[in-house]
Formats: structure tokens, sequence, C-alpha cells
């Protein structure tokens, strides 16, 4: 299966870009995979999609405000699906997020 990796650099307020990738991947005809945050600093969102749709989903995000960079090439326009990631940083001057984590053990 190929793969796509898309990277994203914000201003952006967090819940609203992650709204808007978890969006454009379904407005592709994608579906969400997977999804890892770290703090309110950085988002990872793991996805599939017709390989086909890819060009469209970069064109999607860009139109919601979010100018997403490939890393290397997208791969070529098949029947298949493909694999795929989005990873959103955002630029913002609020401080860490703090979780309380109950202890155990």
């Amino acid at each position: 299966m190929k793969f796509a990796r898309f990277s994203v650099f914000t201003p952006m307020n967090r819940n609203l870009a992650i709204t808007n990738v978890y969006d454009g991947i379904t407005e592709a005809r994608g579906w969400v995979v997977d999804q890892s945050f770290f703090s309110n600093i950085a988002a990872t969102v793991n996805f599939e999609m017709p390989s086909s749709s890819l060009q469209e989903f970069q064109g999607i995000l860009r139109d919601k405000g979010l100018q997403a960079h490939v890393d290397g090439d997208l791969p070529a326009c098949d029947s298949g699906d493909v694999r795929g990631s989005v990873s959103l940083t955002f630029s913002h001057n609020e401080p860490d997020m703090k979780r309380h984590v109950p202890p155990f053990g």
C-alpha cells in the first residue's frame, strides 16, 4: 500500500484545525484510522483514502485555511487506496495543557 505524508504549521485554533482535517478527509472520500496528540502543540491524524483523491484532499485543506506541504511526492493516482498522515504543529503562546493523571499500580 502506498503512503502520503502531509505537514501543516498553523496559528489556527487547534480544535478548529483538527476538525478541518477530519472534515477534509471525509470530503475526499477517506476515513480516519488513528490520531495522536502532543499536549496542545502538535497532532497527527492517520487516514486512508482512494489515491485518486489526494490532490483533491490537499485542495480541500487549502480551502479550509490549512497550507499542507507534501513530504516527498504524492503517490501516482490509480484505483487503489493510500494510507496517509497529516502532522499538525500549532503556533501559539498558550501554556502546555495540564491533565490530571490518576495513580495506578
